[in-house]
């Protein structure tokens, strides 16, 4: 075996490690930019949600002390709870859609990861990815923007 072999033979293998190298980090990238836009989405929901809930909650204690200074001060002393402002459909309702809100996102982004980290290992191991894992990671990204849309 001569040097000009050995030299051919190092550059071929590197060619390859270099080129799995950058189709690792491709992937990766792919990977954290749909796993970004499932949590930029949900977090934009949840915050929307709860503006939202709080807004209600403003509303419905101005028109409670509304009606007590309507009412008057032996009124609101004679039975103060029915001046209570009735908010706690608001809070449940909010927390049940960001519990769900979460539930999803993170079911979109354990998906996500887990195709992504198929497609590495499959670009590191030298095989060829499935085309599967990425339209599921393109898919879910798509779903969680529409989602975030709707809402």
């Amino acid at each position: 075996m001569n040097v000009e072999s050995l030299v051919n033979d190092v550059k071929t293998r590197a060619d390859v490690v270099v080129t799995r190298g950058q189709d690792v980090i491709e992937a990766g990238v792919e990977t954290l930019k749909a796993a970004n836009a499932i949590i930029v989405d949900g977090v934009q929901t949840v915050v929307q949600t709860n503006v939202a809930a709080g807004k209600e909650l403003v509303n419905l204690a101005q028109a409670s002390f509304e009606k007590a200074k309507a009412d008057g001060i032996k009124a609101v002393a004679s039975n103060p709870i029915a001046y209570l402002p009735e908010g706690k459909n608001t809070v449940v309702g909010a927390y049940s859609d960001s519990l769900s809100t979460f539930s999803k996102a993170g079911d979109q982004l354990a998906k996500t990861l887990k195709s992504g980290y198929g497609s590495i290992s499959a670009k590191i191991n030298g095989e060829a990815p499935k085309a599967a894992a990425k339209k599921t990671a393109r898919k879910t990204t798509g779903k969680a923007r529409k989602a975030a849309a709707a809402a």
